[in-house]
Formats: C-alpha cells, sequence, structure tokens
C-alpha cells in the first residue's frame, strides 16, 4: 500500500524519534507529554493512565516534575521517545537515538529500545555506535554510497566481518577488512 494516499490509516502506528530533539525545554516533562496526549489522542482516552504508563516505560516517574532543559542528555531523549510512545505506535524509528551520550547512558538507552520491541513494536534505528549492537535482533550495515554490506543477527556479522570481542563489550573490526 502506497502510505502517502492511506497516512491517515497509519499515523498512530509509526513513531519517529529525530536525532535532534523537538521537545519544548520551557515545559517540565509531564506536561510535555500532557500536551502532546491531548493533540494526538482522542478526545475519550484517559489521558491520565496513558502518561503515567508513559513515564514508567521511559523510566521518568521520578523526573516527571523537573523542567525539560535541566534533564540530561540520556533523560531528553527519553522524553522524546516518550512523546511518539504516547500513540503506542507499532513501528518505531530512531535516529541517532544514543549520539552524544556516554557510553553507560548509551547502554541504558539501547536497554530500553530492547525493552520496548520486547513489548511487541518493530524498532529501527540508525546509529554509528556499535558497542551495544548485540541487543539488536537484525543488523544492517550499509557502506560507501549507501550500499548493502550485511544483514544478518550480530552473531553471524561477528563471523562475516571477522570483528574481535574485546573488553567492554567494544568490537572491532581486521583492520584489513574493506568496504
Amino acid at each position: 500500500e502506497n502510505l502517502r494516499n492511506n497516512f491517515n490509516i497509519y499515523r498512530n502506528q509509526i513513531g519517529y524519534v529525530p536525532q535532534a530533539d523537538i521537545v519544548h525545554r520551557d515545559l517540565r516533562v509531564e506536561e510535555v507529554l500532557r500536551y502532546t496526549a491531548k493533540l494526538r489522542l482522542p478526545p475519550d482516552a484517559d489521558i491520565d493512565a496513558i502518561i503515567e504508563k508513559t513515564l514508567q516505560d521511559i523510566e521518568m516517574v521520578e523526573r516527571r516534575d523537573v523542567f525539560v532543559r535541566n534533564l540530561s542528555g540520556g533523560q531528553l531523549k527519553r522524553v522524546s521517545i516518550g512523546v511518539e510512545l504516547l500513540v503506542d505506535p507499532k513501528l518505531f524509528f530512531l535516529d541517532e537515538p544514543t549520539s552524544g551520550l556516554d557510553p553507560g547512558l548509551d547502554k541504558k538507552m539501547m536497554q530500553l529500545l530492547r525493552k520496548l520491541a520486547n513489548q511487541g513494536r518493530t524498532v529501527i534505528l540508525v546509529t554509528h555506535a556499535t558497542t551495544n549492537i548485540n541487543l539488536c535482533d537484525r543488523l544492517v550495515f550499509l557502506g560507501q554510497g549507501g550500499n548493502l554490506c550485511y544483514f544478518g543477527n550480530y552473531e553471524d556479522a561477528v563471523k562475516f566481518f571477522d570483528l574481535k570481542t574485546v573488553k567492554h563489550n567494544r568490537i572491532y573490526p581486521n583492520l584489513n577488512m574493506h568496504f
């Protein structure tokens, strides 16, 4: 089916979180979610229950009254994810969700995305950070010009690229590998 011709049918089935967070920084976390819910959910939706579930899903219950401008990078990214989770999308796209996060927050973000996928969502993300890609079901590596170099699971990627696992679960390619 053509997505553009049927966009109204699918609009709440698809979530998208861009690399640059686009939430209003002068609102509190719960206010961001509430305003978004009022704009995107039907009038008869139980907004309070949906916001509470979303805060739990993104692990921000204790930060609900904090202004967005006072959040860490990882917390801000979780709020951006929460904005999309309000409508319970089944297909979720994220562009560089761990960009700019330190290694500990990178892992926590990837674990959150793994949890969301385990709840029945399809999560597709673009990343240059390979430290925690073992949490993904399938990997796609693109080479120069967007050419497909690999599609498959993590274990097979390690074999395919002759990757070496080293300390802290970081992987490094064989230096003789060329794309």
